[in-house]
């Protein structure tokens, strides 16, 4: 029976093989690139659903790593599409991965999420990063994401949306009234509220509006390194109060201006987060996407100027494929594993890799269970 380890993940580990490295070079040549990754994502389904060879080296990555629960974005980086049809032409490409591979499951509750990783299975809680620009100004369809299996909705990304402020948004308004009913319905439903990329004034009135405990899955604490996409310690005390959770990025650009950091500057932030919130209440949202050293330069630097129109500026100091040389790959992860056990005692160590967030999952449902 395996420990749950949960991370908030964002993407899959970078995993190619001929078929995939030739529609790639193939793409590239003639695609724009976010097209060319989509055809590459694409790719991967099939390979997954065709590969007996393919499915063992994900299923090896992924154990690599040792996390058995992570929650994935749904995305596309096709800019032909909207918002909304990239987030439903990626919930297809799950949906096809799910029915390929018997060990990958959509966990769609807490208990659902223990029971995969006891069977030694690998969970993934679907979210969404955008979610005022995913439902285009209609609640119900915060209702449909939910009937398709989301389960974490991030209620802005870096820029403003009909919801509310993001955190690289030059201005600071909190949740607009459709923002509101946003919150009520995802509290009927049992969702969890994300706050990771919203600005200060939506996150704080997330938290007082909310029925429910609310998350900042992925993000880091402004005390320790003041980055737009860090939280303030006003906004983790108001999240401690509100009975809430955080995840702690492994991104080095968000954690600090050093140009070769140490991966203690990881546990700079999470020790923070601790002290803060409480060791109840925090865990790992390492971000660590398949954007890693392997990706290609030219999808990375394509990827770049995507990141520019979605709210990333020149002082955010975003680099793709950085890493801390002890971890430049998702399967370094166990690296967290390790720095937490030389912090932390066995029981503190097993709250931080998983059972924060389940137990913080359990109360969000618990909330709309009782309302």
């Amino acid at each position: 029976m395996s420990q749950p380890t949960f991370d908030y993940h964002a993407g899959t580990p970078w995993v190619l093989n001929d078929e995939m490295e030739t529609v790639l070079a193939a793409a590239i040549e003639r695609e724009p690139v976010g097209r060319a990754s989509d055809l590459v994502a694409d790719e991967e389904v099939r390979q997954l659903r065709s590969s007996e060879a393919y499915r063992e080296r994900v299923r090896a990555a992924y154990d690599d790593a040792g996390v058995n629960l992570s929650s994935v974005t749904l995305l596309s980086s096709d800019r032909s599409l909207s918002y909304a049809e990239q987030v439903q032409a990626d919930l297809a490409r799950w949906t096809a991965k799910f029915d390929a591979v018997d060990w990958l499951t959509k966990v769609t509750s807490p208990a659902q999420a223990r029971r995969v990783a006891a069977d030694d299975g690998v969970g993934i809680v679907l979210n969404t990063q955008n979610l005022g620009k995913a439902i285009e100004g209609d609640v119900d369809e915060v209702e449909r994401l939910y009937n398709q299996g989301v389960r974490i909705m991030q209620l802005t990304y870096n820029r403003q949306n009909e919801v509310g402020t993001g955190c690289t948004d030059r201005s600071d308004g909190g949740l607009s009234n459709h923002g509101l009913e946003v919150v009520d319905r995802m509290n009927d439903l049992g969702a969890v509220v994300d706050l990771s990329h919203c600005g200060r004034e939506t996150t704080i009135d997330a938290l007082e509006h909310s029925d429910a405990p609310v998350a900042v899955t992925h993000s880091c604490c402004q005390a320790v390194y003041d980055h737009d996409r860090g939280k303030s310690d006003a906004e983790l005390e108001a999240l401690r109060d509100a009975d809430g959770y955080m995840g702690i990025v492994a991104v080095p650009f968000f954690l600090t201006d050093e140009s070769s950091p140490s991966f203690d500057v990881f546990f700079e932030h999470l020790e923070h987060a601790v002290e803060v919130l409480g060791p109840e209440r925090v865990g790992v949202g390492s971000d660590f996407s398949s954007i890693d050293r392997g990706y290609p330069t030219a999808l990375k630097e394509g990827t770049m100027e995507l990141l520019k129109e979605v709210g990333f500026r020149e002082e955010h100091g975003v680099e793709l494929g950085a890493g801390f040389g002890a971890m430049e790959r998702y399967q370094d992860w166990p690296v967290v594993r390790e720095g937490l056990e030389e912090r932390y005692d066995e029981a503190t160590v097993r709250k931080i890799l998983g059972e924060n967030f389940l137990r913080f999952w359990e109360r969000v449902v618990d909330a709309a269970d009782a309302g």
